[in-house]
């Protein structure tokens, strides 16, 4: 796996990329700085950035629980804010930006 990603479980990255992938096309992930996907709408007019703080991966929260909170929290706050940079914090807070344009 990628560095930086010792204390993170494969199966929460697959997790939350197989959440978005029902809803988005061209899902991918980095971990160069911070673990970041990046995704599309179906007709590639809008593209998204969620960055997911390191702490809230390794945290130990169920798959399912998880798979709810993605579902049920992150992705309503995708489709309410198109084209955003959609950031979770260490304490599963969310929050938007605009990406940088750099």
């Amino acid at each position: 796996m990628d560095r930086g990603t010792c204390g993170i479980d494969p199966r929460t990255i697959q997790t939350i990329r197989e959440c978005l992938e029902r809803q988005f096309v061209d899902v991918k992930f980095s971990q160069n700085l911070r673990p970041t996907f990046t995704f599309k709408n179906g007709d590639h007019k809008l593209s998204w950035l969620l960055v997911v703080n390191e702490e809230f991966l390794a945290d130990r929260m169920s798959l399912e629980e998880l798979r709810r909170f993605v579902e049920e929290k992150v992705i309503k706050k995708v489709h309410a804010n198109p084209g955003k940079r959609i950031q979770i914090s260490k304490y599963g807070d969310i929050t938007v930006e605009e990406k940088n344009l750099s």
